[in-house]
């Protein structure tokens, strides 16, 4: 197993379950031989079909673990984001919190003892409608142009290059407390803010779509779910694609761990989970275009 450690080993062995769209309340109020997932939406698809094929294979918990009760398996993922992934593990609303960026000091100091255990990794990347005019033209961009991108500074296509069209760039964003939003903050804006007028997007796969319809948006998105898409392209960063191979030998500036996070030690449930979700759950992890736990240094 392969953790990020805070002082504290993880317990014994368990098993797991579960279901998708509940909200904190829900997981809250979940029965105790349920387990509950919460937070990156990087993540969500991962396991929710990590989760559907354990508890397919797995109708009651003692079918995963002898240890573990003779109750129906069921596992709630909710998506949120990492910093509610982060949060709920803290505070109890989730027994697994999920989120792809690194943590903070202040979220371990919250945390106390815990387990953060990495699953995979991902980039974030520059992204654009293949039909985009600066896709159709370009397949670099530097992190000065990004910047100025994304803070509005640039407003349409012909400012940033006079041989492409008076068109209004869409800025597509997610949510502050998204580890994608974290990362592009710290690595690209800097002290810049993002442009006021930019959308947000509640989720990676919510700005997919958008970025699929819409052929003047420019986005930043999670390079695995970007790269599995033929019509979506992404642009190389001062010269580095964001391929896996890049996210494995540490040339992508914007990399980054998929973690999954428990406060404390795992109950016997949590255990179980995290022991599949590196073992068969490592397809599910690779078949969302991310780097599976084994290829990670």
């Amino acid at each position: 197993m392969r953790i990020l450690r805070n002082p504290m080993g993880i317990g014994a062995a368990a098993a797991v379950l579960c279901l998708l769209g509940f909200g904190g309340d829900s997981l809250a109020q979940s029965s105790n031989d349920s387990l509950r997932v919460g937070g990156s939406t990087t993540l969500v698809p991962s396991v929710v079909n990590a989760a559907s094929t354990f508890m397919e294979t797995f109708e009651t918990w003692d079918k995963a673990s002898s240890a573990l009760p003779g109750e129906p398996t069921i596992i709630y993922v909710t998506g949120g984001g990492s910093g509610f992934g982060v949060k709920s593990a803290t505070n109890g609303t989730v027994d697994i919190g999920m989120a792809s960026r690194d943590l903070k000091d202040k979220e371990k100091s919250a945390l106390g003892t815990f387990e953060a255990v990495l699953v995979g990794k991902d980039a974030v990347a520059i992204a654009a409608n293949v039909d985009n005019p600066l896709a159709k033209t370009r397949k670099n961009l530097t992190t000065e142009e990004v910047r100025k991108l994304f803070s509005g500074e640039l407003k349409t296509y012909k400012d940033i290059d006079a041989s492409l069209p008076d068109e209004e760039i869409v800025l597509l964003v997610r949510d502050a407390s998204a580890g994608s939003a974290e990362i592009f903050q710290e690595k690209i804006m800097g002290d810049a803010a993002v442009s006021s007028g930019a959308l947000q997007m509640p989720s990676q796969g919510a700005l997919m779509k958008k970025l699929e319809s819409n052929a003047s948006a420019l986005a930043y998105m999670s390079s695995g779910l970007a790269t599995e898409n033929d019509g979506i392209q992404t642009f190389a960063l001062d010269g580095v694609e964001p391929t896996n191979a890049n996210v494995v030998k540490g040339a992508y500036p914007l990399a980054r761990p998929l973690l999954m996070i428990v406060k404390g030690a795992p109950n016997p449930m949590a255990k179980r989970f995290l022991d599949y979700m590196l073992a068969e759950g490592q397809t599910d992890v690779a078949s969302q275009g991310y780097v599976p736990v084994h290829e990670v240094q």
